[in-house]
């Protein structure tokens, strides 16, 4: 019960720039391999919930950890067919603290990757009306893997947009005027946002042969990766983003935005040699 209503409420104090997620999907040849992920909350935020969860448990409650490894089992359960908890351990950080977890899976077309990081009793990251994401089935990526003529593994990952352009259209709906924003706002946005920084990737177990997206290292492919500070540093490029009204016009204004990279490609193709 208790975690039923942490759910409805948490939303509501959850601040979208309190969190850190990086997601690194690793792909063998026959299709199983494992998700790392690693998710990240300030120490105020964690305060935050804490003291909510004794609130609405009363005095003799036990302390509700948002980054446990029973949620980390609870994730795994939701992240599709034959996905397993393999590891899980706290991380921390001089600013934040959260968990680092490594989840195991046997068919790659059966994971459900999310484009937002896991958070406490399944709710969405919300902040003064702002979310990230989009709805829950928008903010997923399905995967299909199948062989080429050359014998190599071909990984298409469908996703629905980016959640960096999601939350960015949120933000233009608040300036209802139209234009840059207006001081004041600029600086409730800065507040509301600050320290976010999301990252999806792919690394395939064998030669990277080919793949659409601009943001390659090595055999690590990115699909986004946005660190929001460094982009509301430089307003010109948030402006940009801002009054982009096509589809062309965002992909230009992220190609020119500090600290953030986006594959244009809603599907994202990676060959690869076993």
């Amino acid at each position: 019960m208790r975690i039923r209503l942490l759910a409805a409420v948490l939303p509501s104090i959850l601040l979208t720039g309190c969190l850190q997620s990086t997601t690194i999907v690793k792909v063998n040849a026959d299709g199983s391999g494992t998700l790392d992920n690693q998710t990240l909350m300030t120490a105020a935020a964690l305060a935050q919930v804490r003291q909510l969860s004794g609130v609405l448990g009363g005095s003799n409650a036990k302390p509700f950890d948002p980054f446990s490894e029973e949620q980390a089992r609870t994730f795994a359960s939701q992240m599709g067919e034959g996905v397993t908890l393999l590891s899980s351990m706290p991380a921390r950080t001089a600013t934040a603290e959260g968990r680092a977890s490594v989840f195991g899976f046997r068919d790659v077309t059966k994971l459900r990757v999310s484009q937002t990081p896991p958070t406490p009793g399944d709710t969405s990251i919300r902040a003064g009306g702002l979310g990230l994401g989009g709805d829950q089935g928008s903010s997923m990526v399905t995967i299909e893997m199948t062989r080429t003529p050359a014998g190599n593994a071909l990984l298409t990952l469908h996703t629905g947009g980016d959640p960096l352009s999601a939350l960015l259209n949120q933000v233009g709906s608040l300036n209802r005027g139209g234009g840059q924003l207006p001081p004041d706002q600029m600086a409730m946005i800065r507040q509301m946002l600050a320290g976010m920084h999301v990252a999806l990737r792919v690394e395939p177990m064998g030669r990277l042969i080919r793949t659409n997206s601009p943001y390659v290292d090595g055999q690590t492919v990115t699909l986004f990766d946005f660190d929001v500070d460094t982009l509301l540093k430089d307003e010109e490029a948030f402006a940009r983003l801002q009054s982009a009204s096509t589809p062309a016009e965002t992909t230009e204004a992220l190609k020119r935005a500090p600290g953030v990279k986006i594959a244009a490609e809603r599907d994202i193709t990676i060959e690869f040699a076993p």
